[in-house]
């Protein structure tokens, strides 16, 4: 059964995105009921990969795009172009992550599409922001993690290098979520004032605004915030510690809890300390406790830490669990985090929705459609919602089809290719 009786039912979006963010932004409007129109160029967006069946080759392309229904396009094209406006005049929200500039020359813009829906939430996220000094650099989700300040911050201090954070594409996901969040606030006002709304959101600011505490923290005090490794920089006894056999994670919050924790690890000395009686003197000598505090630890397995600390003396902690133990996790199972869907014949296990709402959740508990083959639901869209005949159809196809080639050269381009020459004479001069 398809999410199609959720709060969003009735609200239909042109989703143009591609990669990461703005695929992942329209699938959660997907999981809240909204019909959802991927409106892919002729060869297909770029994270289909040559996607034959579920396997490595397409995990990002399924991941992120199911609930969705598949259309081609030319927007190049006389065809495409006027299937594309009798599209925006019967929905409510275009959506994509474009770099600035792109929409406008794409004539998907805002202003443009306004005037054929003055109704129209015209959502686009991109990597710095439609104005100013980089609007037109390209950005991915590691260029803008690195320009936001959350590497200076994600990482080892011992050996002074930058990580991945979390390991995840954390400003595409962020930019989906927050994309998301504003195309619901516009649609919120939309209720009221029957008016469009322009969204331009970037994964810079929004990187940003996740760092609000650690830029007050040095608003206040001037001084760069370090590298956060695994402790907590201005608290003790918080963060990811080693245990006999792999690692647990702590955060007593209370000074009854240190307290506590250092009794039940052999370190109630520590309390006689001077440099440990209070909770500001533990903060100060955080280093030094942290160390004990691990040596300590490294006598006993994680689950055992873990079941004499949390459940039976409540001191907040948990285990570093890896993919394999989260699958059969019997939270994450209550909770009903995995659901099976079938692609092609073939099922497959994937997230599911994370939408729990109160008297719409048997609503919104159905087995989302699988993400869609490139052009599976071209004829019946342009069919059924435009009402095109089969003659039209047929030609929109030929025009797309006659494009391929087109897309597929100027997809295949890069910067790279345009300095060719300049970047082969500085390699020559490297090796000399």
């Amino acid at each position: 059964m398809s999410i199609t009786q959720g709060p969003l039912k009735g609200i239909r979006v042109i989703d143009m995105t591609h990669a990461h963010a703005g695929p992942f932004g329209t699938m959660l409007l997907g999981d809240l009921g909204a019909e959802i129109i991927k409106l892919e160029p002729p060869p297909g967006e770029m994270m289909r990969m040559g996607e034959k069946k579920v396997s490595l080759t397409s995990y990002y392309f399924t991941g992120l795009n199911r609930n969705k229904k598949g259309l081609v396009l030319d927007l190049k094209g006389e065809l495409g172009r006027k299937a594309f406006h009798e599209l925006v005049k019967k929905s409510d929200i275009v959506y994509s992550n474009l770099r600035a500039g792109v929409p406008t020359r794409q004539g998907t813009d805002f202003e443009t599409l306004s005037k054929i829906n003055p109704r129209i939430i015209r959502c686009n996220i991109s990597g710095y922001g439609e104005t100013g000094p980089c609007r037109s650099y390209p950005s991915f989700d590691i260029i803008a993690c690195g320009h936001s300040g959350i590497l200076s911050v994600s990482g080892d201090p011992k050996t002074n290098t930058p990580v991945i954070p979390g390991g995840i594409a954390l400003a595409d996901m962020m930019g989906g979520i927050f994309g998301t969040m504003s195309v619901l606030a516009a649609l919120f006002k939309r209720n009221r004032d029957d008016k469009g709304v322009k969204i331009e959101f970037n994964l810079l600011n929004g990187l940003m605004v996740m760092q609000q505490v650690l830029f007050q923290n040095y608003f206040l005090t001037g001084n760069n915030p370090p590298l956060q490794g695994q402790r907590h920089s201005t608290t003790a006894a918080y963060g990811i510690f080693d245990t006999k056999d792999g690692h647990i994670t702590l955060a007593p919050v209370k000074q009854t809890d240190k307290e506590t924790l250092l009794k039940l690890i052999g370190l109630e000395k520590l309390l006689n300390d001077p440099k440990f009686k209070t909770r500001e003197d533990m903060i100060m000598n955080r280093i030094e406790l942290n160390e004990h505090i691990e040596k300590a630890l490294l006598k006993r397995n994680t689950d055992e830490w873990v079941k004499l600390f949390r459940d039976e003396n409540d001191i907040p902690c948990g285990p570093v669990l890896n993919y394999d133990q989260i699958i059969t996790d019997p939270q994450v199972l209550h909770n009903k985090m995995f659901i099976e869907m079938e692609l092609r014949g073939e099922r497959y296990k994937t997230i599911g929705t994370i939408f729990k709402l109160s008297n719409e959740s048997e609503l919104i508990q159905g087995t989302p459609d699988p993400p869609p083959d490139l052009d599976e639901h071209t004829d019946e869209i342009l069919q059924s919602l435009l009402g095109y005949s089969d003659e039209t159809i047929k030609a929109i196809r030929a025009e797309s089809e006659a494009a391929i080639p087109i897309w597929k050269a100027r997809s295949s381009r890069t910067d790279m290719s345009e300095h060719i020459d300049e970047l082969k004479q500085k390699i020559k001069e490297s090796q000399e």
